[in-house]
Parts: C-alpha cells; sequence; structure tokens
C-alpha cells in the first residue's frame, strides 16, 4: 500500500466514526480498533512505499514521489485556509479573546494575498516519501496508535475520577483521529501550501485537546497554545510567499535543491526558509515559545503524550531538519542553533527544581528537541544524523514516560515525584516501565546518550568558532539532566517499606494502559539494538542523497553499543529470575532508637519524631521563571536579528 491518500484518510474516517456511536462500549471497540488499523496502515505505507520506489528505479527506493496533485487543488487549500481562519474568529469572537481573532485575520488576508503570487504555481510532487518522511510515518502510526490504545482505558477512569469535567470523550478520541490524520499529511505533503493546511489542524486540534478539561486553567492554556502556533502558521505563510515571489516554486523539494546548489539563488531562498523555521521553531516549543508547551500539562495524559512524543512538537523538528541542507553555514542557520543550544541548557536547568512529574517530562522535552534544533541549524550531514536519531529515541521513550507518569498518579493521587517513592512495590509493573523510559533518556549504552555522543563528536569536527560554545552547551546541558532523572529513578526503587503489600496501588491500571506502556518499552529498547541497521537502511542513504556525503559509527563501536544494550536489558530479568532468596533489608536507627516503617522514632522528652528524606531541588538557584526568562530574552534578540539579517 503506497497511497498516502489512504493512509491520512483512515484516521479520520475512524474519527468520524466515533461521533456516530454514543455507547461508551461500542466506541472504545471503535477506538481499539482504529488505533491498530492506522498503525498497520502506516506499516504498510512504509514497506509498500518503498517497494514502489525501488520497482521504478530510484536511487536506494527512496524518495518515492507521487506526481502532482487533482485538479482545483489550490483553489481547495485556498478554501480550507480560509474556513479555518473564520472558524478561529469564531472560536475568538465567543471567547471574548482580541488576539487571536486579530491572528486570524492577519492568516485569512495572507492567504488571499498569497493566492496572488501561487495561484499560478503546480507542485510537479504533491506528496514525497523520503527516509525522514517515513520515520516520522513509523512514529506516528505506532507511537500515535497506542496512545489512542492506551486512551481507551485512561479516559475511562479519568472520567469516573473527574466528575466536575463534562463527559466529552466523543470529540475527545474523534479530535485525537483527526490529530494523527493531519500529521500524516503533514510530513508526506511536499506542496507547502498543502503542508500548511494539515499544519494549522494540528493548531486547532491542541487547541480542543489541551481545553479538554474547559476550567480556567485548561482554557487559558488552550488559548496561549491557539496564539503562539497561529502566530507561528503566518510565519509559515510569509515563507511560502516568499518562496514563490523569489524562487517561483512553493516545493519543499525544490526548496532544498536551490539551497544545496550555492549561488545566488541559494542566497535567495535563505529568506523563506528563515520564516519556515521561525514556525519550526515556534511549533516545537522552543524559547520564547516555550510556555505554550508547559501549559498544555493540564490536559489529560493522553494528549500530552500525543502532543510531547510523536506529533505536535516533532512536526516543527521534522520541518527544521528538512531546511537543514538550505540553513547550513548561512547566518540565520547558526541563529536558529544558538535558539536550540540556549533552550537545551536553559529548560534542563529549570527541570532541575521541579517536582510535578508531568512537568519535568514537558521541560526535558524542551530541552531535547531544543538539541535537535542546534543540530539543524548548523545542518551538517554528521549532525543531521544525530537529529535522526534523537527524534527516534525521544520519541518511543517519552511516549512511554508520559503514559506511565499518567498510570502512575492515577494509583498515587498525585504528580508528585516524591509521592511516587517505592512505586516499585505499591506498582511494580509500572515503575519498571518507568525505570526503562527513564533510561533509555540518560544511562549508556541506551540511544539518546549514544545520540549525544555522536553530537559532541560533530561539534567537535565543525572546525567553526561556535563548535566551542556548542560543546559547552552540549556538555552542561547533558550533565544537568542526570541530576533530575536521577532523582526520579531512586525515588522509584526506593523501598521504605519492606512489608508494604505488592502491587497495593496497581489495581486501577486498565489493561489497555499496562500493554501500550509495554509495547512503548520493548519498542525503546528494540530502537537501540536495531539502531546500526536503521542508520544503515534510513539514515545514511538519505544524508547519502541530501549531502552526497554519509556517517554512521563505526562498526565495532556499534557492535559493543549493542551488546551493551542486551547485556543491560538481559541479565538483571536473568538475575531476578534465578534469585531464590529473600530480599534482606536493613534497619535504620536515629537517637538510638529503631525507625518505624512509618520514619519516625520517640525522641526527647517522650515527643514522636518523623524523618522526612526528600531530595533537593534547588529551587532558588534554578529557579524556572529566572532562567526561562532569561532565556526567553536571548533567544528573542536571535529571532528578530534573523528577521533582520534575511531581510535587509
Amino acid at each position: 500500500m503506497s497511497n498516502p491518500w489512504i493512509l491520512l484518510s483512515t484516521p479520520c474516517v475512524f474519527g468520524l466514526a466515533v461521533l456516530v456511536f454514543k455507547r461508551y462500549e461500542v466506541r472504545r471497540v471503535v477506538v481499539v480498533l482504529g488505533a491498530l488499523l492506522q498503525a498497520g496502515l502506516a506499516v504498510a505505507f512504509i514497506a509498500g512505499t518503498a517497494g514502489a520506489a525501488g520497482a521504478a528505479g530510484a536511487a536506494g527506493g527512496l524518495p518515492y514521489q507521487t506526481g502532482p496533485g487533482p485538479r482545483g487543488l489550490d483553489t481547495a487549500i485556498l478554501a480550507a485556509e480560509l474556513e479555518m481562519a473564520a472558524f478561529i474568529a469564531i472560536i475568538a469572537i465567543r471567547g471574548r479573546k482580541l488576539l487571536p481573532l486579530c491572528l486570524a485575520l492577519i492568516q485569512g488576508g495572507l492567504a488571499i494575498y498569497g493566492e496572488g503570487w501561487t495561484g499560478g504555481l503546480e507542485a510537479a510532487n504533491l506528496f514525497i516519501a523520503d527516509q525522514l518522511s517515513l520515520l516520522m510515518v513509523a512514529l506516528v502510526g505506532l507511537v500515535g496508535g497506542l496512545i489512542l490504545f492506551y486512551s481507551s482505558g485512561y479516559m475511562q477512569t479519568y472520567t469516573e475520577e473527574h466528575p466536575e469535567v463534562k463527559d466529552r470523550r466523543r470529540g475527545f478520541a474523534s479530535v485525537m483521529f483527526l490529530f494523527l490524520g493531519a500529521m500524516y499529511g503533514l510530513v508526506l505533503a511536499n506542496d507547502l501550501r498543502f503542508m500548511l493546511v494539515f499544519w494549522e489542524v494540528t493548531t486547532l486540534a491542541s487547541f480542543y485537546l489541551i481545553g479538554y478539561a474547559q476550567n480556567p486553567e485548561s482554557r487559558q492554556s488552550a488559548y496561549r497554545a491557539l496564539n503562539m502556533n497561529l502566530g507561528g502558521g503566518i510565519a509559515f505563510a510569509v515563507g511560502i510567499i516568499l518562496l514563490a515571489a523569489r524562487a517561483g516554486t512553493v516545493e519543499l523539494d525544490r526548496l532544498q535543491a536551490l539551497g544545496k546548489a550555492g549561488g545566488a539563488m541559494a542566497a535567495l531562498v535563505v529568506a523563506p526558509a528563515a520564516f519556515l523555521a521561525i514556525a519550526g521553531i515556534v511549533k516545537s516549543a522552543q524559547l520564547p515559545f516555550t510556555s505554550w508547551l508547559l501549559g498544555a500539562m493540564v490536559a489529560p495524559t493522553p494528549v500530552s503524550a500525543l502532543l510531547h512524543s510523536s506529533t505536535m512538537v516533532k512536526a516543527g523538528v521534522f520541518l527544521l531538519i528538512k531546511l537543514a541542507p538550505v540553513l547550513s553555514g548561512t547566518a540565520a542557520g547558526y541563529l536558529v542553533a544558538f535558539v536550540g543550544a540556549i533552550t537545551f541548557l536553559g529548560a534542563a536547568f529549570a527541570a532541575v527544581s521541579q517536582r510535578n512529574a508531568k512537568r519535568i517530562l514537558a521541560l526535558s522535552t524542551v530541552s531535547n528537541l531544543g538539541l535537535i534544533v542546534t543540530c539543524a541549524g548548523i545542518g551538517t550531514y554528521q549532525l543531521v544524523w544525530v537529529a535522526f536519531f534523537l527524534i527516534l529515541f525521544h520519541a518511543l521513550a517519552k511516549a512511554l514516560l508520559f503514559l506511565g507518569t499518567g498510570t502512575a498518579s492515577v494509583g498515587t493521587g498525585s504528580l508528585d515525584v516524591e509521592l511516587m517513592s517505592g512505586l516499585v512495590t505499591t506498582m511494580p509493573r509500572v515503575a519498571i516501565l518507568l525505570v526503562v523510559g527513564i533510561s533509555a533518556m540518560f544511562i549508556a549504552p541506551f540511544g539518546m546518550l549514544v545520540s549525544k555522543w555522536a553530537a559532541m563528536e560533530a561539534f567537535i569536527n565543525l572546525n567553526s568558532i561556535v563548535s566551542p560554545l556548542m560543546i559547552v552547551f552540549l556538555a552542561y546541558g547533558s550533565a544537568v539532566t542526570v541530576f533530575f532523572w536521577t532523582k526520579w529513578l531512586g525515588l522509584l526503587l526506593r523501598v521504605p517499606d519492606p512489608n508494604a503489600p505488592r502491587g497495593l496501588l496497581e489495581a486501577k491500571a486498565s489493561r489497555q494502559e499496562l500493554l501500550a506502556e509495554l509495547c512503548l518499552a520493548i519498542f525503546a529498547i528494540a530502537a537501540c539494538v536495531t539502531f546500526p541497521l536503521v542508520s544503515a537502511r534510513a539514515v545514511e542513504p538519505w544524508l547519502l542523497g541530501t549531502y552526497g556525503k554519509t556517517f554512521g559509527l563505526d562498526r565495532n563501536n556499534a557492535i559493543v553499543t549493542v551488546l551493551m544494550v542486551v547485556m543491560t536489558v538481559v541479565v538483571p530479568g536473568f538475575l531476578l529470575l534465578i534469585s531464590k532468596k529473600p530480599a534482606v533489608f536493613s534497619k535504620g536507627y536515629a537517637s538510638g532508637h529503631v525507625l518505624s516503617p512509618a520514619m519516625s522514632y520517640p525522641g526527647a522528652a517522650g515527643l514522636e519524631r518523623q524523618i522526612d528524606l526528600r531530595n533537593y531541588y534547588l529551587g532558588n538557584i534554578f529557579k524556572e521563571s529566572l532562567v526561562l526568562g532569561t532565556g526567553s530574552g536571548l533567544c528573542l534578540l536571535l529571532l528578530i536579528s534573523m528577521i533582520g539579517t534575511v531581510l535587509l
């Protein structure tokens, strides 16, 4: 199956089907079937596309090109843009919000104005599927499908535990499906006008999902996300108009080709690429636009996982990697890279002071995306190799962590990581899955650490004045992540009371939740084990076709890394199986008394004293408002400088 229309329309069909059925039991079956079917179609599309491209004689089997779109597509695109602008205007008027109304009017005006520049242009290929696009298709289909599958059980528990929130699960599931369909269109579209339509659909879908609870906090967060992403959409539209005016094209592959060709034409397309890059920076929640993604944490857990792992924010870095050959070596590219580097460092520092699990995950997401943006901005073939794998490993690990955190928070009744202490006894299966996710984020030899090691090597090989600065950013940003991940990991594995019943809190977790999390854990480990194969079959051919050069880990290093991953996973499990001796716990003492299971002891004057063991959070040093505020100011100056640089 190599028809992209089938792939992107299938989730939308299931989204409509969900709206038809009022009974929860029937809808649940539809959601599960839809999640599995669209995931299967994603796999079939990848296989079918590679086969079709190979049969057509394309080098390396890819990219797969579909040819031009149907007649009248440009008119349909204009109509869709105006309809979305009108819809946003209605939302703004009903909510009495002036800013989104103004942004919607600007968006509609640009659509009409841009029609004069782009109306006569036709893309030679409406869709193009290359290795990067297919990686995103795999992540959207498999990770997005598992998140949908997870939500079929989680949202029932959420509704029961939040009686104050109106039951809107039909709309919730429908919009989730719509989101996935839009993401398929976004990552496969070659006509930038068509891509913009899907880009804005994800903006509207996220507005609904973030505001699901319809309380003041969720509405405020939803409008913040809408405003910022509308601003990014406006930058996207400006980029398309500039590209059409300067180069007479609206095609992404043509933009890449002009950028790689060099000369006067390459200089002309830097400005359109810079405005498209701004749209990518906003979508990937880089400073100073981070607040929209942090605010999205008020949404139910499946929304957080969907926005942070394989879809919304990955759309931004996907576009930036596509633009990397155009931005490489330019002043605009270096400015984009510094925005990413500051975000990488600042968000990591801010995460140190957090106790809320979802906020730690959100800041960590922003930080890791910052490193991907840095790689794309500098745009060398080595750093783009790193960006590929950062996207892959981050998507799998973060989806697992968000879903596992949602399950843990239902069991413990809190998102405070301190209250997850001893989760290995009270929710052992969930705790083990969280340990896998956390390990995949920062422990050797899992993929994120391997990718950062490769990034360090690539920065050293830059032979540029920015090389030492990037090494400093990478070293400090990576080092501080150890601090907040280790705290959380230690709490999960701590056993404060050896007599506590195992699985005491795990009864609330549905089978769908645990199965989805288990699959993601398996995928995360499998990605680490098979990454040399992924590099050889997908990433290196893309680099060769795009840059004429390729990069990969040394064969011996790759083998050693894979063996270490296998040992890291297999040996602890083997020891657990063969161990027959009961665990031995040492008792604590204070003031000459044995500590009780509740960590208390009789003190002076017969008073019962309580010992409280907690981690350091260093809120006075890594104050979030100060760190992110300073970073936002610096990044805003960089973006203003970039606009001035490309337009003057």
